[in-house]
């Protein structure tokens, strides 16, 4: 597997809990990174971030992506514990209901929109 170098940086994935969000936690770890989980899920989040603590510096910030106050309380959150921010890795998101695209309600839409 490729590695890169990624010691001493700091790395923010938005729903960082599960899924792909897990699983580049997981590289940026292996990589050397120190990572900070956002997710909207607290309980996840922390279990996530403990889960993860044998392979590197891992913490679980709760944050919903759509709420910028929120957005920067978790910012603010991150740069006082880790120092910085290095990289951003924006993978929170939703799906919305599986429809024909004719039939997607406009506020679902919407919802999709916001979370990415």
């Amino acid at each position: 597997m490729n590695q890169i170098d990624l010691n001493e940086k700091v790395a923010v994935i938005t729903g960082g809990a599960q899924g792909i969000g897990l699983a580049i936690a997981e590289r940026m770890l292996d990589s050397g990174a120190s990572v900070s989980l956002w997710d909207r899920d607290q309980k996840l989040v922390e279990e996530t971030a403990r889960s993860l603590e044998s392979r590197g510096k891992a913490e679980a910030v709760v944050v919903d992506v759509t709420d910028l106050d929120s957005v920067k309380s978790a910012t603010e959150k991150t740069k006082t514990s880790r120092g910085s921010i290095d990289i951003l890795v924006c993978n929170a998101g939703i799906a919305g209901p599986t429809v024909k695209v004719w039939e997607y309600p406009p506020e679902e839409w919407q919802q999709v929109i916001d979370m990415t």
